[in-house]
């Protein structure tokens, strides 16, 4: 009789140790995932926040090339030229090709 009782004692012990687990394991579980979902939220917040930037400075880049091109045309460059007393001198002209 005393060994049916220290089996069914083990077999409780091992129960209740189970049920520990669990009633520890679940919550951190919930808590866990609820942390890692508003986290994920944030991350992707921050990740359409930072597209919506870039497309933002592209599109300013690329107003500012329009700019750039428009503002360094040859006809402004010596209409700035001929209003400072500078002469064009077609003997020192050099025309490089993108190539080279």
């Amino acid at each position: 009789m005393g060994a049916k009782l220290i089996k069914r004692r083990r077999r409780l012990k091992l129960h209740v140790l189970a049920m520990f687990i669990f009633i520890v394991a679940f919550p951190a579980f919930l808590i866990s995932s609820l942390f890692l979902r508003s986290y994920n939220n944030g991350l992707s917040i921050s990740i359409q926040s930072n597209k919506d930037k870039i497309v933002a400075l592209t599109v300013e880049n690329d107003d500012l090339k329009v700019q750039i091109q428009s503002l360094s045309t040859k006809d402004r460059v010596m209409t700035f030229a001929s209003e400072a007393g500078l002469l064009l001198n077609q003997n020192s002209i050099v025309s490089i090709s993108a190539g080279e």
